[in-house]
């Protein structure tokens, strides 16, 4: 068998390497490599070779995968943000140029209190329809007087009778609509419209200003509730076994780290997000602290799996990832070897992961280490090159 001893320092590890002194150009004896890894170039390519004293230095340990509740919990990211519900977006619903400005950025403001004063042009034309609807209706009104009169009397045509009678419905209809109108447009006095609060809250951003030009596709005003908030997370694939509706999860937030509240899953988004493969949720507080501000961001800590069921499990410490794929190492044939074994990885609770495929019950493997053995076979694979 052609062996091409490729010797590399043990970066922290395995520091005693790095004392052994002399020149090594790869083919040394075999006394020169008690504290080095071996990598063979035949039908074992795939595999990393120690000595026993090497094994222990670097704290390799090896064990038999088994089975454990898989009961803790996994965080991921969250945000808190106010419920749309509670916030309005007021603008106008015809341009027109702001002539008054009755509150400031953080101020706390009722239902139906008065924002803002806005000039429109458009308004005045429909006040003006208006007034000349009424006028309309009243010379109508007395029309609709005389015929009756008339008809008392035997004199008017019953015909002139109906034709004033559905003039004066015409009419009321008419003022009724534009009435309407101006009360949607929230008009005051003239040509003068007011914005006014569509709910009670938290004036948190003022977008016009003292003769600017207000217009529909611009909130002029955003106002908010600022005690009801609701955090949002994405849960990865992986995970989404232990998103259920209703469920109770915990948030912390970076800016209160003392802090645990408790909250519940309200929402769970239909689909995946096809970029990141996550599901989005939404988490309600069940009592959210009055420092809560949108945009905060934190952690929501998501409690699953049950004390019954138990499966697979490995120490995420012995989990790597080489070229692409998940792996821990297990031992080669050769004493002192090891060859990582690719693996599907499920569930994380704490510090272990939930095997799905790769790995049998029993099956030994190397619990701690994973980065030492990783690095030494990405080594002997560079040295090798070399050699080529």
């Amino acid at each position: 068998m052609n062996r091409m001893h490729l010797t590399y320092v043990l970066l922290v590890l395995l520091t005693s390497a790095c004392d052994r002194g002399g020149d090594n150009d790869g083919h040394s004896e075999e006394g020169s490599h008690a504290e080095v890894a071996e990598h063979r170039e035949d039908e074992h390519d795939n595999e990393v070779h120690f000595t026993a004293e090497a094994i222990e230095r670097a704290g390799i340990r090896v064990a038999a995968a088994e089975r454990r509740a898989l009961t803790g919990g996994v965080a991921i990211p969250a945000e808190v943000q106010f419920e749309p519900s509670s916030t309005a977006h007021v603008s106008p619903l015809v341009p027109g140029r702001i002539t008054r400005v009755s509150v400031a950025l953080g101020d706390h403001v009722r239902r139906d209190q008065l924002l803002a004063v806005v000039a429109s042009s458009d308004v005045s034309t429909a006040r003006s329809m208006l007034d000349q609807a009424r006028a309309r209706l009243a010379a109508a009104k007395s029309t609709l007087q005389r015929q009756q009169q008339l008809s008392t009397e035997g004199i008017g045509a019953a015909r002139s009778l109906i034709d004033a009678e559905a003039r004066v419905g015409e009419l009321r209809a008419e003022v009724k609509g534009l009435r309407r109108q101006l009360s949607v447009f929230g008009s005051g006095s003239a040509g003068e419209l007011k914005l006014t609060a569509p709910i009670e809250g938290v004036v948190v951003a003022v977008h016009g200003t003292l003769g600017e030009t207000a217009t529909p596709d611009r909130a002029a005003f955003v106002i908010t509730d600022p005690t009801k908030v609701w955090v949002r997370g994405s849960v990865p694939e992986l995970e989404l076994a232990r998103v259920q509706p209703n469920s109770t999860v915990i948030v912390r937030l970076h800016a209160f780290p003392d802090v645990t509240m408790h909250g519940t899953i309200t929402y769970i988004a239909p689909a995946l997000d096809e970029l990141t493969r996550s599901l989005p949720i939404r988490v309600t507080l069940q009592a959210p602290d009055s420092r809560l501000r949108s945009g905060l961001f934190g952690s929501i800590e998501l409690v699953g799996g049950s004390a019954d069921e138990r499966v697979l499990v490995v120490p995420a410490d012995a989990v790597a990832t080489l070229d692409g794929q998940t792996v821990v190492f297990v031992p080669a044939d050769e004493p002192n070897s090891f060859r990582p074994q690719p693996v599907a990885l499920g569930r994380r609770a704490g510090a272990f992961f939930e095997v799905r495929s790769g790995l049998d019950q029993g099956g030994r493997f190397a619990v701690s280490g994973a980065f030492t053995l990783k690095s030494a076979l990405r080594s002997s694979e560079l040295s090798e090159g070399h050699e080529h």
